[in-house]
């Protein structure tokens, strides 16, 4: 659950584009060795602190200007043979509609790496309007935090019911996001909303594609959404402005914001390695 959070946050701060603090957050504001705190207290009541500019950038030293990495993936510029600043990813090529439809049927018939709270118990802790029936596997997964997890599952439900973004939109987005993960468990509810909406099977795996039977604003949300999920420096100025030219600024923050809940999703429900519900 923590990994899946920080992985939230730094796709939403950086999808968003959140400047970082000119005081450099808590960071910034320690403390200074063998500092007096009733005196700093007593301060603060009297006159209100001044918040000093903070930064985390370093220069590089000289040894290490001109020296390439051995860890980074680099892309190298055609024209200069030099490696370029250019963001890499690379993950295997999406698996084929036969192998797709295999993997989902196997992770209808697995067990869970990890136990699920029993559902009666696990009831309490989901909010009020929550769907009647047996309740979902990551329900019960994260009723296993009585705390933080009754927060988290009460936003993975609400964050597919508020909002401007059509409940379409969330299933396909959801589907792109999950095959991209390889989160089978993901996969499988997307789709079964897909299914519920109407789309057939020849339908969705369509998502898999180039996306050019789509409308221009699908396919500039679509890249949005795997660009991001797929990593937070992947997204692009550039994709961010082609999506609000096409869809306005609402709708991108938005679909943002839904997109770092379905990276968070897929992390944890595919390292439980939940079973999809039939």
């Amino acid at each position: 659950m923590a990994v899946a959070g920080y992985n939230s946050i730094n796709r939403w701060k950086e999808g968003a584009g959140i400047p970082q603090s000119s005081g450099g957050g808590n960071f910034g504001n320690r403390r200074p060795e063998g500092g007096n705190p009733a005196a700093e207290k007593a301060a603060e009541k009297t006159e209100r602190p001044v918040e000093k500019a903070q930064s985390y950038l370093t220069p590089t030293s000289p040894k290490f200007q001109s020296v390439i990495t051995k860890v980074v993936p680099l892309m190298i510029d055609e024209k200069t043979g030099k490696p370029s600043t250019q963001t890499v990813f690379r993950r295997a090529p999406l698996e084929s509609r036969a192998d797709v439809e295999k993997a989902l049927d196997t992770a209808r018939q697995r067990t869970p790496r990890l136990p699920l709270v029993d559902e009666a118990k696990a009831r309490e802790l989901v909010p009020e309007g929550f769907p009647e029936g047996a309740l979902p596997q990551w329900v019960r997964l994260l009723a296993t935090f009585p705390n933080s997890g009754k927060g988290r599952i009460a936003s993975i439900h609400s964050s597919e019911g508020r909002g401007d973004l059509k409940p379409l939109l969330k299933a396909q987005v959801s589907w792109i996001i999950a095959r991209q993960d390889r989160a089978w468990y993901a996969a499988g509810q997307a789709q079964r909303r897909l299914h519920e909406l109407g789309w057939s099977d020849d339908q969705i795996v369509k998502l898999d594609g180039d996306w050019s039977e789509f409308t221009p604003a699908e396919r500039a949300q679509f890249r949005l959404a795997r660009q991001l999920a797929a990593s937070p420096i992947m997204l692009t100025d550039a994709e961010t402005t082609d999506a609000v030219k096409l869809v306005g600024p609402r709708d991108v923050v938005q679909l943002i914001s839904y997109t770092t809940n379905r990276a968070s999703f897929n992390r944890i429900t595919e390292s439980a390695g939940l079973r999809v519900e039939k």
